[in-house]
């Protein structure tokens, strides 16, 4: 279980304290307290907001392949927003808005996807795996010998050590794998659907008469493959966070 601590400012203290006193300095009394409890609001929300804020928008550090899947969806996302806006109004224009509003909304998810796919990897790349694999082979070595009793459990200690931290490794990695494929896959829908916004948008500057029927069922398949893979991805993401938090 994790302990968060929580420095008071002292800035914030005093203030807390000044507002009553200057309300009954000036005869207000009630007042000063009741804007001290204002304040005291306020401060707590800001910092609820900035939590959040941090939440929904932090980024995998520059130069990791889970930040080049983020920069990549956004990209998407603004190639979408500025093809919607060259496609003409009516009723295939209203279904094209839609359909990359759904889009868009697989963008919260797979930041969060890519920068847990980022953090479970650190943690993989935390656990030495090379060094235990070696230090496993000796342990081996020294009980091929038949130590007398004692040594023998020593050393039968240590080798269930080592292996347990050798699979925790192994599961980490692989949930990275797994994380990070999960996130390429909804990347990859955001291009497609990208791509059919595209085929629509050239079909209506070349042909204003033309059907578009064929373009908007291969759209609407990609956003419905976009959807599921979404849905699953979160599921996903919450059972890998539950074992991430096991293995930590």
């Amino acid at each position: 279980m994790r302990i968060h601590s929580y420095e008071v400012d002292p800035v914030v203290i005093l203030i807390v304290v000044a507002l009553p006193l200057l309300g009954f300095i000036l005869g207000t009394g009630l007042g000063g307290v009741a804007a001290a409890i204002v304040f005291l609001a306020l401060l707590a929300g800001s910092r609820a907001v900035a939590a959040w804020a941090t939440r929904r928008f932090t980024l995998p550090p520059s130069g990791t392949q889970e930040r080049a899947l983020v920069i990549r969806s956004m990209s998407a996302a603004a190639t979408m927003r500025r093809l919607i806006r060259s496609i003409p109004t009516g009723p295939v224009g209203n279904r094209c808005i839609e359909m990359e509003r759904q889009a868009r909304a697989a963008l919260p998810t797979l930041r969060a996807l890519a920068l847990q796919a980022f953090r479970v990897r650190v943690l993989a790349y935390g656990v030495p795996a090379a060094g235990l694999e070696a230090e496993r082979a000796q342990t081996l070595n020294l009980l091929a010998g038949n130590p007398e009793e004692r040594m023998r459990m020593e050393l039968e200690s240590s080798l269930r050590s080592t292996e347990a931290q050798i699979g925790t490794g192994h599961r980490l990695r692989t949930l990275a794998d797994e994380l990070f494929a999960r996130t390429r896959a909804l990347v990859m829908s955001l291009d497609a659907v990208a791509a059919g916004l595209a085929e629509l948008q050239a079909m209506s500057a070349s042909d204003p008469t033309a059907e578009p029927q064929l373009a908007l069922a291969n759209l609407s398949r990609e956003i419905d493959a976009l959807r599921g893979g979404l849905e699953e991805a979160q599921t996903f993401g919450r059972r890998a966070a539950a074992i991430h938090f096991l293995e930590v």
